[in-house]
């Protein structure tokens, strides 16, 4: 019996003391200072490790801190160690609140992800509408994040049609480049035929002069195409991204303009050596810029492919997703920017969903015609 009573007496005053570290950390939260009311929430789980709501109210000081991932693990913690169902749904409510807000972040930068946590979001407030069909801030936020994705899915079309367009224009570019290395070459041999009737005496030295000057006058032509070719290629180069053929490319094409150049002043001195052998230079620098281009484009290509069965088998989860708040919080509602049109018919089919969810959920029975 004394045992007992010293056991009994034990677990109170180190309920006491747990309490009592509780109750500092909530202080301490709402002054703001949420690094020292985790500290005080450690301190009443070091003393009741069994209890849920201090990793609660920590997973809460996280949040506020935005340090996302730790308050997501407690909250799954708590949503799955506690058997208290109001617990629960807050839990799940806030995990929801999580996604979303990680999913708010990530929407400048990698939308698929963005999608995703919104629809993890979603996931987790028809969660909490499974335990209480009355929770209308969670109904509220997935009518918002359902909105998102499609905001989402809208960006996400908008570059792939931007990516289409760019691979319409590299295609462009590309048959332009195939074109003007074709001329490049017929000069070359143009340069090389001329020589070759001077040193035999076919044609005067005289008559090798002018054809050597025509011949650097179409190539001062051609130099400006290449040129024209070169700065249309730049202004497709995305500084954001990493795009590596694109720039090589452009360097390669970039030599053989001066190699055209240098070819075009020769050929006006009648050095038919030096200026055979800058032409023959620039043709291997748009050939080499025609294969970097070819890399580029069945490069985007796959990106392209994957990117639209991933979307595919994505869209039809849009029903699954949402953001981070507090309880009794809905400022989601700032991220709608669908159309009006959309958006109700989003909202009228997640009114209808709602309704038939509370109908399936509803206790009792129903009264039906006697038919005896």
């Amino acid at each position: 019996m004394l045992v007992l009573l010293f056991i009994g007496a034990a677990q109170s005053a180190r309920a006491e003391t747990a309490n009592q570290a509780v109750r500092e950390a909530n202080r301490l939260y709402q002054q703001g200072q949420y690094e020292g009311a985790i500290d005080k929430y450690d301190q009443a789980l070091t003393k009741s490790p069994e209890a849920v709501e201090p990793m609660f109210n920590k997973a809460d000081s996280y949040f506020r801190l935005d340090d996302l991932q730790q308050a997501i693990d407690l909250f799954r913690a708590v949503a799955a160690e506690s058997r208290d169902m109001q617990l629960v749904e807050k839990a799940k409510y806030n995990l929801g609140n999580c996604f979303f807000r990680q999913g708010t972040k990530l929407a400048d930068s990698d939308l698929k992800k963005a999608m995703e946590n919104m629809q993890t979001a979603i996931s987790y407030w028809r969660q909490v509408l499974d335990i209480n069909p009355d929770n209308e801030n969670a109904a509220k936020n997935i009518e918002v994040a359902r909105l998102t994705i499609k905001d989402i899915i809208d960006q996400l079309n908008k570059q792939m049609q931007q990516q289409q367009q760019q691979a319409q224009q590299q295609k462009q570019l590309q048959q332009d480049l195939k074109q003007i290395l074709d001329e490049q070459k017929a000069l070359g041999d143009k340069t090389q035929q001329t020589k070759q009737q001077a040193d035999s005496n076919d044609i005067s030295q005289q008559q090798a002069s002018d054809n050597y000057k025509d011949i650097a006058k179409e190539q001062s032509e051609l130099r400006d195409r290449t040129e024209k070719a070169m700065e249309q290629l730049q202004q497709q180069l995305d500084p954001n991204t990493a795009q590596p053929q694109m720039q090589q490319a452009s360097e390669q094409l970039g030599v053989a303009v001066d190699k055209q150049k240098d070819a075009g002043k020769k050929l006006e001195k009648s050095d038919a050596a030096g200026g055979k052998r800058s032409q023959d230079e620039a043709a291997e620098n748009i050939e080499n810029a025609l294969k970097a281009l070819s890399e580029q484009q069945q490069s985007q290509q796959d990106v392209n492919q994957q990117q639209q069965q991933q979307q595919g088998s994505e869209q039809p989860e849009q029903q699954q997703a949402g953001q981070p708040q507090e309880p009794n919080e809905a400022q989601q509602q700032q991220q709608v920017t669908a159309s009006d049109a959309t958006a109700e018919e989003i909202l009228d089919k997640e009114q209808r969903q709602r309704e038939k969810r509370q109908l399936l959920q509803s206790p009792g029975f129903q009264k039906v015609d006697k038919d005896w």
